[in-house]
């Protein structure tokens, strides 16, 4: 495991390791609202799906998130650095359209900055509410600004392409979860935008 932690790498690993000040603020008050959202509904459990290298949620458990979780991504290498990094918690490699957990597995389902990345996500957001037994928290980049800011960061040699091929206006995001359930609550921080689902 240790050689594919030490040569793993990732958009989403070069994104939480980027230097710059001014986006590691912009990530931590991410964090922060995350942070508030998951400890306002205080889950026993949590499934994060599309978990990356663990950075969400090392983020949110360093805020004072006390909860049993459950890591689940595509990517092997990402999977073994989380576990690496973080061996209390449970990482495993799945297809978020098909996750290998029963129904309801989870009180709180987190998938962060995910859907953004996958074709066609409908059936991602249907898995997820499957796997939910109660709540939802899901957050993808808030458009147009974020394909802005990305597209003048890349011009000028000082950001990379984030790969995405959903760009989710703020209307687009909320009718896109209706089919999950109630939408509880909605917000922008900076770049972001978050939303807190009640399962149908």
């Amino acid at each position: 495991m240790a050689t594919s932690v030490l040569t793993h790498d990732s958009n989403n690993l070069r994104k939480w390791e980027y230097g710059n000040g001014l986006y590691q603020r912009v990530l931590s008050r991410y964090l922060d609202r995350m942070a508030a959202y998951v400890k306002s509904i205080a889950p026993a459990s949590v499934l994060d799906a599309g978990c990356g290298e663990g950075y969400v949620y090392r983020g949110l458990r360093a805020r004072g998130v006390d909860a049993r979780w459950h890591g689940v991504d595509l990517s092997d290498g990402a999977v073994s650095y989380a576990a690496a990094r973080s061996p209390e918690a449970r990482w495993s490699t799945a297809d978020l359209r098909r996750i290998a957990v029963p129904d309801r597995h989870a009180d709180l389902v987190l998938c962060s900055q995910v859907l953004e990345h996958i074709p066609s996500p409908e059936g991602v957001r249907d898995e997820l509410a499957r796997v939910s037994a109660r709540w939802l928290l899901i957050s993808v980049p808030l458009e147009p600004v974020f394909r802005s800011i990305c597209a003048l960061t890349v011009a000028v040699g000082v950001g990379q392409d984030p790969g995405h091929v959903n760009f989710w206006t703020p209307s687009r995001f909320r009718t896109f979860l209706r089919s999950a359930g109630r939408l509880v609550r909605w917000e922008r921080t900076s770049v972001y935008q978050i939303a807190l689902v009640e399962r149908a």
